[in-house]
């Protein structure tokens, strides 16, 4: 897979958006690609994240939810103080820090006075500088955020260094997994950082783990 999504790519990803559950043997035989090319496809997008996850989209209106449209101001220096606070609350859905200081959450619950408790604990939070809240009456359009259009490539941090890549770069199978760097020296001391990882950690799910926290760290 390469930074630019081809054709191939971009079938598959408009087959799981329509159905998540659908099975890679039903895919191919839809888009008129092998079983194992989608298969191998799916994985290079799981292992860049470009795919996040499958999940089933629930609609809060039927289950009888209230959904508030929440929006918070702070300093620029606060921002990310206010989103640990709140991004693990079990009613807020989804969390966006906007360009103007401000972060824009969804929030969807039953329970009035757990709203109420939310919102009394977030006047508390210094950070926080302004709250301003509504309810949402009607939701004419609930899509991905993600568009899936023609142009869409992929933006992609280099596993070792962290930096952006702007070309190919290199790609390295390790352990079955997609790997990527952006040049041939990342890759040497990506391969060597494995490899050390690999023998003090005795199993792979913690290696790759701390292999992107050594790409953060530089």
């Amino acid at each position: 897979m390469s930074l630019n999504l081809d054709e191939v790519d971009r079938k598959i990803l408009r087959e799981l958006q329509r159905d998540g559950r659908a099975s890679f043997r039903d895919i191919s035989s839809r888009i008129g690609v092998s079983t194992p090319t989608v298969s191998s496809r799916v994985q290079a997008m799981v292992d860049v994240g470009l795919i996040k996850g499958y999940s089933t989209v629930l609609d809060a209106g039927v289950l009888g939810q209230v959904s508030v449209a929440l929006l918070l101001e702070s300093k620029p220096a606060d921002l990310d103080k206010v989103v640990d606070k709140i991004k693990d609350e079990e009613l807020v859905r989804q969390v966006y820090v906007l360009s103007d200081s401000r972060i824009l959450c969804m929030l969807s619950f039953y329970n009035q006075s757990k709203y109420q408790k939310f919102l009394e604990s977030l006047a508390q939070v210094p950070e926080i500088l302004r709250m301003d809240n509504s309810m949402v009456m009607k939701v004419p359009k609930e899509s991905p955020r993600a568009a899936l259009t023609d142009e869409a490539g992929l933006m992609i941090r280099c596993y070792y260094c962290g930096h952006m890549m702007k070309d190919e770069g290199v790609k390295i199978k390790l352990d079955g997994k997609y790997h990527y760097l952006c040049c041939s020296v990342c890759e040497k001391l990506y391969r060597e950082k494995y490899e050390k990882l690999k023998k003090s950690a005795g199993n792979i799910g913690p290696i790759v783990q701390e292999s992107h926290a050594v790409a953060h760290s530089h």
